[in-house]
């Protein structure tokens, strides 16, 4: 399997094929338009299985999704009101990020950050692989992805559990040097994949978003404060994903909150002391909440400030892609403006769904790194499923083993549904018919 420059597999994982197959997708993340040279433009919708693997299929096999899937794919195309974007390259690469790692003791703003996941490809191919691996981007390549991909973010139906608006983001991210991307080779599509047993009803990824700028933000700003950056950079004010888990850590570290401030407590003895401390109190601003849309916003301000950007590798990137609803990206070899009608191309035979893939390699990479700084700061972890303080139960069939590493256990299985007292008939006239029901989920 050929990888990017910048991308590591797995030495202890091989590499599996991608039998990509339409019927087998329960959700989209994504549809985009790509033009290879001496290829007709070709649609192609992008979506995950029951377990959360990849499936890469072209948009003439529309009909053959799961009517659910079809139904979010439609909803996309109209409540976004665009056509696909186009994105012109040779080979695209799929990467699946599960976790992130912000390495501790940076010497400079723009430093490297470890992207984990799944790498699939090449695409367009006749053999695409799918590996485990690390890829290795810059903290500004992550911003600028996630924020020119915001504008063709993919749609879902509000649903009791995300009914703010729920997207699933993505970057196009550079997995080689300049001059081999300029000939559309070595480009990442990468979008922070929710785990499987997360998804309810949609493969949205707004709260990893978060999260992801959150801590890229988070380490440019001390970066900014520790040698002596760009004023705005250190100037500007972050929100966090999470208030009340802001609140919590407040807490924790003695302080009182009132409101928007919070004040640290000492509980010294004696009325004029503490009166004192109350005249002079430390005091803190609790941090404001915000979700993807507000910090793409933070993280676009924060590229204007960034020394040295944008880079090379960034205008080559961007100059790839052309967001939906524009003009075809001008190339070299003129590409006709109307394909032909595809013939349908057989599909394998359907496997039985694997089970969920242990994750147990991100250790090897994690471990080879503070080997290297021995006695060093820990890194910070950006994980797609947050952690619990409390132990995991004992894994059970089916449970992947990355929760036992970060600590995180699988939610509760919903209760079982009490049975509705029976209502009066509705006349014939009333009753909808039974297929309706389908859309009702």
């Amino acid at each position: 399997m050929s990888h990017p420059r910048y991308f590591v597999p797995h030495a202890a994982s091989a590499a599996e094929p991608v039998r990509s197959d339409a019927a087998e997708m329960t959700h989209v993340v994504d549809a985009f338009r790509l033009e290879a040279p001496h290829l007709l433009e070709q649609e192609w919708v992008v979506g995950v299985d029951a377990v959360g693997n990849v499936h890469v299929v072209p948009a003439s096999e529309r009909e053959l999704l799961p009517a659910a899937t079809r139904a979010q794919l439609t909803h996309h195309e109209v409540a976004s009101g665009r056509t696909p974007r186009r994105i012109a390259a040779s080979e695209l690469y799929f990467f699946a990020v599960e976790l992130v790692e912000h390495p501790a003791n940076a010497e400079g703003f723009n430093d490297p950050v470890y992207l984990y996941g799944h790498l699939s490809g090449p695409w367009p191919g006749d053999a695409p692989m799918r590996v485990p691996g690390q890829l290795t981007v810059t903290r500004g390549d992550v911003l600028a992805g996630l924020v020119h991909g915001a504008a063709d973010a993919f749609h879902y139906v509000q649903t009791p559990e995300s009914p703010a608006a729920p997207r699933g983001y993505h970057a196009l991210l550079p997995g080689d040097r300049p001059e081999r991307l300029a000939e559309g080779r070595g480009l990442v599509l990468a979008w922070p994949a929710v785990p499987p047993e997360l998804q309810v009803g949609n493969a949205s990824n707004g709260p990893m978003v978060a999260r992801i700028l959150h801590d890229v933000l988070t380490q440019l700003q001390e970066d900014a404060h520790a040698h002596g950056g760009p004023e705005p950079l250190a100037r500007m004010e972050l929100p966090v994903p999470s208030r009340a888990m802001a609140i919590a850590d407040l807490e924790m570290r003695g302080y009182e909150v009132k409101g928007d401030v919070a004040i640290l407590r000492r509980n010294h003895p004696g009325l004029l002391t503490r009166m004192a401390e109350w005249l002079r109190a430390e005091k803190v601003k609790v941090p404001t909440e915000a979700g993807a849309p507000g910090f793409l916003e933070v993280a676009r301000k924060a590229l204007e400030s960034l020394p040295g950007w944008p880079s090379e590798t960034e205008r080559v990137l961007r100059a790839l892609s052309r967001a939906g609803g524009s003009a075809p990206v001008a190339r070299g070899t003129p590409l006709p403006m109307a394909a032909a009608p595809m013939p349908m191309r057989p599909l394998p035979p359907r496997e039985p769904p694997k089970p969920p893939r242990p994750d147990d390699w991100m250790r090897d990479f994690l471990d080879a790194h503070a080997a290297s700084h021995p006695g060093g700061a820990q890194p910070k972890l950006t994980r797609a499923k947050p952690g619990f303080t409390a132990p995991p139960p004992p894994a059970k069939p089916g449970t992947p083993t990355w929760m036992k590493d970060f600590g995180g256990a699988p939610p509760a299985p919903p209760a079982p549904a009490k049975p509705k007292a029976p209502s009066a008939p509705s006349s014939p006239a009333e009753k909808k018919p039974d297929w309706m029901s389908d859309f009702d989920d």
